[in-house]
């Protein structure tokens, strides 16, 4: 079982690693130093975590693994820093010196905190390493519509800068979200404009996973199979600041869980962005991006995603430099309550639900 509770989180990590607690009004973010990352969210103290984390953390940490979960910050295109032999996509590896890296508290306060590492990337296409850093903000906000329904909601402001100027990266946004498994799937929901035409970066997704609606995008997350969903920026609604939410009902629970990424900092033409599919690389690019992963330790499971593309970083002054902003908001509430918080955040009724 990988379903944490506020207190059994803290009382694990307690000797690990550095944790800061972000408290709101009625939840709490958990802000951890190891990874640089959000690395929880409780719209109430006595809720699960809505974000996934690694039912083995002190291992992870002892290792110096990059999968403790949470929310965290990558570069992309994958292909070239996660793939060692590129040309063919084979021997994928996270990059130690960007994830997890090595992330200090720079300051903290009951609503805010800074952390920030030196960060080092090797560039596999080009055969070439690039240091720089990493800055990470984390700032509780006030949620944008007025919903009664318990919540929780980060602002994030992610800095990185590499020196060498003129390359073509983009920041990468991943939370890890949870899932019932096949037996109690989420459901990844993304607001489109009027007939959308969705990706897979990988095998093709069935039909069974996926469902094309006028406005919108539904898709399974069972963590029962490897697929990856992507969205075209010529398919997103750029009037809405939600970009792609998340739905469950609760393990062992009659209440739902909604998550929602929010961010005005993301690619809005095909030339803004180089992540390209890996099993359809001739295909066009999509910058809102979803993956369901596999479980081969059940009934242990493995996490889902819910991903964004970030701003293209920008040559200034002989370095190559990307910020963005985007915020991350967690709800907690009875099917009906949380039907109304999706329709508020992403303008889609009674949503399909897988």
């Amino acid at each position: 079982m990988n379903y944490y509770t506020k207190e059994t989180l803290i009382t694990l990590l307690e000797n690990e690693t550095k944790l800061i607690e972000l408290v709101s009004g009625e939840g709490t973010a958990i802000i951890s130093e190891y990874g640089g990352r959000l690395l929880a969210l409780f719209p109430q103290d006595d809720s699960y975590n809505l974000l996934w984390v690694n039912s083995n953390l002190k291992k992870i940490i002892e290792t110096r693994n990059r999968a403790i979960g949470g929310d965290r910050y990558w570069i992309s295109p994958e292909r070239d820093f996660f793939y060692k032999d590129p040309e063919n996509w084979g021997e994928w590896e996270a990059p130690k010196g960007l994830d997890p890296a090595h992330y200090e508290i720079l300051a903290s306060s009951d609503t805010s905190c800074t952390v920030s590492s030196q960060t080092f990337v090797f560039n596999y296409m080009t055969k070439q390493g690039y240091q720089g850093e990493i800055t990470r903000q984390f700032k509780l906000l006030k949620e944008p519509y007025e919903t009664n329904v318990p919540y929780c909601g980060i602002e994030f402001l992610d800095d990185c800068v590499f020196y060498r100027p003129h390359l073509k990266v983009n920041g990468w946004s991943l939370a890890n979200i949870i899932s019932g498994g096949p037996d109690n799937p989420g459901t990844v929901l993304v607001p489109t404009k009027f007939d959308p035409k969705p990706i897979s970066y990988f095998r093709t997704i069935p039909s069974d996973r996926l469902k094309v609606e006028e406005n919108y995008i539904a898709y399974k997350i069972d963590v029962d199979d490897v697929y990856k969903l992507a969205i075209r920026p010529e398919d997103i609604d750029f009037s809405r600041p939600a970009k792609i939410g998340y739905v469950l009902k609760m393990p062992n629970s009659e209440d739902y869980g909604f998550l929602v990424k929010l961010s005005n900092d993301i690619p809005r033409t095909q030339n803004e962005c180089f992540d390209i599919a890996r099993d359809h690389p001739e295909a066009e690019i999509g910058v809102i991006q979803s993956y369901n992963s596999e479980s081969p330790e059940k009934p242990i499971l493995n996490y889902g995603e819910i991903e964004l593309q970030l701003n293209q970083f920008k040559t200034i002054e002989n370095t190559t430099h990307g910020k963005a902003k985007h915020q991350l908001f967690g709800y907690i509430g009875t099917k009906e309550e949380i039907l109304d918080v999706i329709e508020k955040y992403l303008g889609i009724t009674n949503p399909l639900l897988f």
